[in-house]
């Protein structure tokens, strides 16, 4: 059983050194064991002196466990040799290549000092976690008859390397039931875990223990600042930042990219530039923050200058700033542009190729996505599932439904359709190509259900006039806990409009008034609609009353639904409204209102005042 993960740490923490790589002992001449008299260990001075295992001691020399002969081994371990020294072990493994040369050094340790030697161990456990094996790791560290702090850390970072999060926590939790003081590494560990779990609670401890035990340093204080922009509190991780006395380029990019990650483009940008200002050459991670930022806000502007003075000056043949630069492009809506740096790049990989693809099905271009594509098969790229869902849109945009068909066929073929992405994006090409029939029966085998698949076939059914099916899907997404959102409501309100169902329609208006949907403007347009189709031009007129804003969809709903219920005054006055605060009123909606109304008379001087502001 997992402890739990909030834990109070001793405040008296002492300050320990950051241990070096290989793990030595601080005095060497210290007795380790009764066991190691110094007449029983062979230095390396002694070891030139051996003349009956002259290879073996000469391969310890160079520390190259893997020039020693199998034999060499057997002869040394069930032999009557000096020791080894335990330097020149923890030396050794730290130059071991392989699994196999690490239990050759194992076995060596075993034999001369058991599992007395806390920094052999901690290097063995090192060396294990490196390669992978975290069974012989943990086997060390539960053999130890003594552990140290370097001993926990190395353990800790070894679950956290090879996603053991349960047993990070509960080691950590042991660690302080025991009494051993962590150190700044082991703080690092743990915020890291926090960072990656979202783990605010514990963080937060964590963190205030750093604070009272004097722990700050550039490396925690980095750790810190990451724990707060994973968990998506940008305000706490400024605090931070403003707080450190010395900052790096690591610490410069961990505040660009939450800013970028987490919406806050200005400030994104606003801190790349300043951190050039305060000499930080930016990297390639702090680029291709800069540079989504810089899509996420539009700014092709800042983008194009971006581009040519850092990303062609400086990593001009980095695939990944390359990719960044060309989905910047693609968010701008630059596609041309695009292209150009696409064609340029020396080298792409699956992402390049996808973020193109991504890019031109997103932008409406699904011709060039699909031309695109089918390059990307015969130069046998493999594509991944972001590549598939993108073909997939570009399939639907263009109703390519043999082709669409066929990634259809890749997919099962590939066993990907369990993905709640891919099988929505089925769904919502299914529908359309007009194929409401295979769509329910891709939702059907779905083994998961989100509300964007529920979406997908709900608003799928109701744009095909299958608006009764439609209503079904609605309930039984309810039935299965799906909470709807805004575009669910929407498509709902469309089909009870088509089928004029105020009853259900009603129902959904209750539903709506509970949740955050209700101020959606384009859900009140839906209301408005409904309430209209159905011969209720009050209750549309009330819907319309109580949103908190307007746009242009929702008071072209209303002057159409008063132009068809024959309130042609209120009708008139509305559109008049449209037309004094400078908004185009286009023929559909002048066309829709004077044919229903005709030539109605009415005094101009009983027009309200425009408090109408366009969008």
């Amino acid at each position: 059983m997992v402890a739990s993960s909030v834990m109070l740490l001793p405040s008296s923490l002492h300050v320990l050194q950051f241990q070096p790589t290989c793990f030595l002992p601080i005095q060497p001449s210290q007795s380790l064991s009764p066991k190691l008299h110094s007449s029983h260990i062979v230095s390396n001075a002694s070891f030139k002196s051996h003349s009956a295992s002259t290879q073996f001691q000469n391969s310890f020399k160079c520390q190259s466990i893997a020039q020693i002969p199998d034999t060499h081994i057997l002869d040394f371990l069930f032999g009557d040799y000096p020791l080894i020294d335990p330097v020149i072990l923890a030396s050794s493994l730290q130059n071991c290549l392989s699994v196999r040369e690490i239990r050759r050094v194992h076995s060596l340790a075993v034999k001369c000092y058991g599992n007395s030697v806390k920094f052999v161990n901690n290097n063995l456990i090192s060396v294990y976690v490196r390669m992978g094996k975290l069974y012989d790791a943990r086997k060390v560290f539960d053999e130890m008859p003594e552990r140290n702090i370097v001993s926990w850390t190395a353990i800790l970072n070894g679950y956290l390397k090879l996603g053991g999060d349960d047993e990070v926590l509960e080691l950590f939790n042991e660690l302080i039931e025991v009494g051993v003081q962590p150190n700044s590494k082991t703080f690092v560990c743990v915020l890291n875990l926090c960072a990656r779990r979202v783990d605010f609670a514990l963080g937060m401890q964590i963190h205030a223990c750093v604070v009272k035990g004097n722990w700050s340093n550039l490396i925690v204080d980095c750790a810190v600042l990451y724990f707060y922009a994973q968990c998506g509190d940008l305000a706490g991780a400024f605090q931070v930042f403003n707080r450190m006395p010395m900052r790096d380029v690591v610490s410069w990019t961990t505040m660009v990219t939450a800013c970028s990650q987490h919406g806050d483009a200005d400030s994104a940008l606003s801190m790349f530039l300043r951190m050039q200002l305060e000499d930080f050459s930016p990297n390639e991670f702090t680029v291709c923050a800069a540079l989504k930022a810089c899509g996420k806000k539009w700014d092709v502007k800042f983008g194009k200058q971006l581009h040519s003075a850092i990303v062609k000056r400086v990593f001009k043949d980095d695939v990944f700033v390359g990719t960044s630069t060309l989905g910047m492009y693609m968010k701008c809506k630059d596609t041309t542009s695009a292209r150009k740096v696409f064609d340029r790049m020396k080298k792409r990989n699956t992402v390049t190729w996808t973020s193109l693809i991504a890019g031109y099905a997103q932008n409406g271009l699904g011709e060039e996505a699909i031309s695109l594509f089918r390059v990307m098969k015969a130069r046998n790229i493999f594509a991944n599932n972001l590549t598939i869902l993108s073909v997939l849109r570009a399939c639907g945009l263009l109703r390519l439904s043999l082709l669409g068909r066929e990634v259809h066929a890749q997919i099962l073929r590939n066993s990907i359709q369990t993905n709640i992405y891919i099988g929505s994006t089925l769904v919502w090409f299914y529908c359309r190509c007009e194929d409401h029939v295979s769509a329910a029966k891709v939702l059907q085998e779905m083994p998961h259900r989100d509300v964007i698949s529920w979406t997908a076939i709900i608003s799928g059914y109701a744009h095909l006039g299958q608006d009764s099916h439609a209503l079904q899907f609605l309930s039984k997404m309810l039935l299965e806990g799906v909470e709807p959102n805004p575009f669910t409501y929407s498509s709902a309100l469309k089909a009870c409009a088509s089928l004029e169902a105020i009853l259900h329609g009603k129902l959904i208006h209750s539903s709506v008034n509970k949740t955050y949907a209700l101020s959606n403007v384009f859900v009140g347009s839906a209301l408005i609609n409904m309430y209209a189709k159905c011969g209720h031009v009050t209750e549309a007129a009330r819907v319309f009353d109580s949103m908190p804003e307007h746009n242009l969809v929702s008071l072209k709903s209303m002057i159409i639904a008063y132009a068809k219920s024959g309130y042609c005054q209120e009708a008139l006055k509305l559109m008049y409204r449209l037309q004094a605060g400078g908004v185009h009123v286009d023929d559909y909606l002048r066309t829709t209102v004077l044919s229903a109304c005709g030539d109605v008379e009415w005094e101009t001087e009983s027009l309200p005042e425009c408090s109408f502001q366009p969008m």
